[in-house]
Parts: structure tokens; sequence; C-alpha cells
């Protein structure tokens, strides 16, 4: 009996739950609460400042031939048409209310640019509002034969052809813009700041011009009634030239080639040419470009940051900075026997941030100004015409050109004239894609 009352009394205890060996058990401690991360608190800035340099060789203004004002700014800085020049863009957006209308800016200038001591940022009147589309504009017509892809021969499937009246009824072709997937920023504008100010305008030196040998490198300051005072110094200068070849090969293709530039990140080449214009049916443009995707009139040749560039380098939209030749295959000349060629460098950037980020999180970054410098360099011109050729022959024009002037007479249209580059048959090729007044007669035939 004595036994039996034992194992009783043994398992009663057992059944208590939460025991263990006679003791009570106790829950396990919960670990302690994380305190919150600490979000530092920040002010954008006050503001913004862009440099955007650039270095051309020949007519390497993006593709486009050069304007008259383009021309008289190479004359009056020493360069010739054909011939290395340096173009600077200056674009500052502020916040601060304006201490003093009017608006006003001035970029204080190392030495070493060689343009006196400091250049005026002008605030841009506002423009209008866009006038409505006269009565008797006529729709864009015409179309576009694309290709891309370095090499001799055109691809496979190429070229994609794109009827412009169609676009216009809102039938875009599917897969249009499948390869534009390129992160490009913008710099202050008056659509983006309260306040702008750019340069050039209409001061001295931007009328001079920037000259051939202008140097970035040193210390900028920026003062202006409507933005803190920026300071910064650039390491970074104009790009070297890129200078271009072009040879014609036996199968009717362009082999291009080209120097390697030290800081270049990624390089694009593009065409851009017409067949004339139909009456009934309008403009033919062809279109090529480089890139091992499909591109239409892309943002690949603009100003493009280096992260950007090395991105687009894994895509293979740009060529590698190391790659130095191209070829335009034969079916694009064929398509526009003549056209304009453009290759661009993309380069480097230099970026200025005040002040530095506290390393206190609990200190509110209060930023006053944001400073990008960013460089490019660009060759181009007729296609298959290298830069000897282009500044040959000006003689001879400047005669026929002055014969014609003093045949002609004041008040008189000038006659038509065949443009040797393609400029002229590309410029009337574009205005029929993009529409045009029905009787406009710039001269006669």
């Amino acid at each position: 009996m004595r036994r039996v009352a034992i194992l009783m009394a043994a398992g009663a205890l057992l059944a208590v739950p939460g025991t263990v060996q006679g003791q009570a058990r106790r829950p396990a401690p919960k670990p302690a609460a994380k305190p919150a991360a600490i979000v530092q608190k920040v002010i954008p800035p006050k503001a913004t400042y862009w440099l955007s340099a650039q270095t051309m060789t020949g007519f390497g203004m993006g593709g486009n031939m050069p304007s008259a004002g383009d021309m008289m700014r190479m004359a009056m800085s020493g360069q010739q048409p054909g011939a290395m020049s340096k173009s600077l863009v200056l674009d500052l957006g502020g916040k601060l209310p304006v201490s003093a209308p009017p608006p006003l800016g001035r970029h204080l200038v190392p030495a070493g640019m060689n343009m006196g001591d400091l250049l005026f940022l002008k605030t841009p009147q506002r423009q209008a509002a866009t006038p409505s589309e006269p009565e008797d504009f006529e729709p864009p017509k015409g179309r576009v034969l694309l290709f891309w892809g370095c090499g001799e021969e055109a691809r496979p499937g190429q070229p994609v052809v794109i009827d412009f009246a169609k676009v216009a009824a809102g039938q875009i072709p599917p897969g249009l813009f499948a390869g534009e997937r390129v992160r490009i920023a913008r710099p202050p504008s008056a659509s983006s700041w309260p306040t702008h100010g750019h340069w050039p305008n209409d001061d001295r030196a931007s009328r001079n011009g920037v000259p051939a040998n202008a140097s970035l490198v040193g210390d900028h300051a920026v003062t202006g009634n409507y933005i803190p005072d920026i300071q910064f110094s650039l390491t970074k200068d104009f790009m070297g030239a890129l200078n271009l070849d072009q040879k014609k090969a036996p199968s009717g293709a362009i082999a291009m080639s080209w120097n390697q530039l030290p800081d270049a990140t990624g390089h694009f080449a593009s065409f851009i040419g017409g067949e004339g214009e139909d009456p009934a049916k309008g403009a033919t443009v062809v279109f090529w470009s480089s890139s091992e995707s499909q591109t239409f009139i892309s943002a690949l040749g603009d100003y493009i940051a280096p992260a950007e560039a090395a991105r687009l380098v894994g895509t293979k939209q740009l060529m590698p900075p190391a790659q130095t030749s191209c070829a335009i295959p034969k079916q694009v000349l064929a398509a526009a026997p003549q056209g304009l060629v453009s290759l661009v460098a993309h380069g480097p950037e230099e970026n200025f941030l005040y002040p530095p980020r506290p390393a206190d999180p609990k200190i509110t970054w209060d930023q006053q100004y944001a400073v990008k410098a960013r460089f490019v360099s660009r060759a181009g011109g007729p296609a298959g015409m290298n830069m000897a050729e282009m500044m040959g022959g000006g003689d001879e024009r400047r005669g026929r050109n002055s014969r014609r002037n003093s045949n002609g007479g004041s008040g008189t249209r000038p006659k038509c004239e065949a443009s040797s580059g393609g400029g002229g048959m590309l410029g009337g090729a574009i205005g029929g894609l993009l529409g045009r007044r029905k009787k406009a007669e710039d001269c006669e035939p």
C-alpha cells in the first residue's frame, strides 16, 4: 500500500503543468526592442548649377549642319569649319526670392578660360504660348527607313519602315521605341526652377564664343541675387578632339575609325539621310545607329552620366570606350547616298554638393547648392567625307556665292542650289515628315 501511495503522488506531481522537478517553468524573456533608427532630415539644395562642356570636330553638332550663328562664333574665335572647336552651356536654377529685381547671376571663371573675368547668367524671358496650327498646314507624310548595328551588311529584318501618315493617325508601329531605355538627367530650366539663369546669351563673351585654348580647370565661383554663393574647383577639362576618318568600302559601306580618348566612357554613331521628296508620297528619311538594338531618334547621343554609360555599354546600346571603328551598312547608303554622320564620345562628370552630409543623423542636412560639370566630344560631317575634304573648296564656293549675290540684286529670291553635303536635301526630307505650310517657296528653281 505504501508503494502504491508513493507512485500515485509521483504521477500527480508529473501531471501538474509547468513543473520541472517540483519547480514552475518561467516563460523565456522577450528580446529587448531595438530603438527606432533615426532618419536624417534632408533639405534639397537652394541652387543647382550645371556646366555642359562640349568639344566638336567638323560638324559634330549632334548630327546637324552648323547654323549661321555657329559659323559666326567659329570665325570670331579663330576657328575654321571642320576644325576643332569648343562650346559651353551654363544653367543655373535658384529657389531663393530675388533680392533686388531683375534676377542676375555671375560666373567668375579661372584665368585659363581666356574669356575675361566673368560670364553673365541671364534669365530668359518666358516664352509666349505657341500659336495654333495654321489652317493651311499640311499633315506630315513620308516614311523612315530604320537601320541599326555596325557592319558592312544590314542585319536580317532591316530596315523597319515607319509610315509617318500612319503614326500621325495614331498607328504607331509596335516596338518602335523598344531600345529606348536611356536615363538622361536634365539641367535646370525655367520650367523646373523658380528662377533660371543661362549662358550663352547676348553678352559679349557669348558673341565671341569659347576660344580653342580655353581650359575649365581651376577655381570657379557663382554669385547672384537669387542663390547662395557657390564655389567649386574643377580638375576635369574639355575632352580632346575626336577625329573621325571615313572610307568608302568596295561593297558600298562606309568604314569609320577614330582616335581613342582617355576619358571616354562610351561611343555612339548615327547617320541620317534622305533620298529626296516625292510630292505625292512625301519624303523618305533614312536613320541608322551603331546600337545593337533597334533605336530611333535616340537619346544615346545626349550627355550621358558615366554610370549610365557603363550600363548602356553592357547592353550594347553604346560602343565600348576602347572601340575605335564601326561600319555603316551598304544598304543604308544605297537607300540614302547623301547624309550626315555623327559620332559622340561620352565623357566624365564632376559633382559637388555643399555642405557635406553631417555624420550625426540627428543633424539636419541643409543642402545649399549642387554643381554638375559634364563633358562630351563630338565629330561628324557629310557621310564619306573627311575633314580635309570638308575644308577644301571653300574659295570656289565663296566665289560662286559672291557672283550670285552680285547678279541677283536685292529683293529677289536666291536661286536653288544643290548641296554637296546632303544638308539641303535632308532639310527638305525632314520638313516633309514634320509637316509644313502647303505653299512654301524658299527659292526659285
